[in-house]
């Protein structure tokens, strides 16, 4: 178990047994190791961003990831120190990620959009109450946030977009849960979630 599950379990206990009326243990469980990945990753990002003066990047990478990830949802990872250190890594690329928009923007941007067009949304069902109903929608609003990049042409958007529509994609899902069995001495058993 990583500290972060740890810290989640001794949290979830004592909220359970000091408040009857809260969820069970299983549920808090899983919402404060959510809420201790993210904010873990977010915290990591700002701090390395606020030593290499790149803090209003970051500002604007962690806003409009966490804003087209919950819109288009991809792939998760079975440990959640895994996630973070995933998610920090990606984070802090994005934030650092300085090219002209010119060619590479343009290249980033049309291989999100096919991605985002084709993909989107990818493995909420589990991790979000909007129903499927709503799904076509959610597709919607990640093309147009994808499009708007075509007219604002930022290269660090471009690289969020990137980054996100490529956790939609089955053959990076593999490779990363690949990459994470064998990190655990594991075989590819992952399932997306």
């Amino acid at each position: 178990m990583n500290w972060i599950d740890h810290t989640a379990t001794r949290i979830a206990k004592v909220i359970r047994e000091n408040y009857e009326s809260a969820a069970s243990e299983k549920v808090l469980y899983y919402a404060l190791s959510l809420l201790i990945n993210t904010s873990t990753a977010i915290f990591l990002t700002l701090i390395i961003a606020f030593f290499t003066n790149h803090l209003l990047n970051a500002i604007i990478a962690v806003i409009s990831f966490l804003l087209i990830r919950n819109i288009s949802g991809g792939f998760h990872l079975r440990s959640s120190l895994a996630c973070c250190v995933f998610s920090t890594i990606l984070l802090i690329t994005f934030t650092h990620s300085t090219y002209k928009f010119t060619y590479l923007g343009y290249f980033f941007n049309f291989i999100s959009l096919l991605i985002m067009l084709f993909k989107a949304p990818f493995g909420i069902e589990n991790f979000s109450k909007i129903q499927k109903k709503h799904y076509p929608y959610l597709k919607i609003i990640a093309v147009l946030a994808v499009t708007s990049n075509f007219f604002i042409q930022s290269s660090l958007l471009a690289s969020v977009y990137i980054g996100q529509s490529l956790t939609l994609s089955t053959l990076v899902y593999k490779l990363v849960t690949r990459l994470e069995g064998s990190f655990y001495g594991e075989k590819e058993n992952c399932k997306i979630c």
